[in-house]
């Protein structure tokens, strides 16, 4: 994976995080079929530039925009 597919890839989860306010990471999976490796480096694209933030509720984990 390169560079620019993170990239791609974190943009396609800021457009879900910015349809549904918050959703799990889990369900980010479920709607995009990738997997953990590639949501995680999206997701850690995304809280680099502090545009997430994450959400424990009762042990499951949501992500939602800032």
């Amino acid at each position: 994976m390169e560079k620019n597919d993170v990239g791609r890839n974190a943009g396609r989860v800021w457009q879900i995080l910015a349809e549904k306010r918050s959703t799990s990471i889990r369900k980010i999976g479920e709607l995009t079929h990738w997997s953990e490796s590639h949501i995680f480096m999206a997701l850690g694209w995304l809280a680099r530039e502090n545009k997430i933030r994450f959400n424990n509720q009762n042990g499951i984990l949501y992500v939602e925009l800032v």
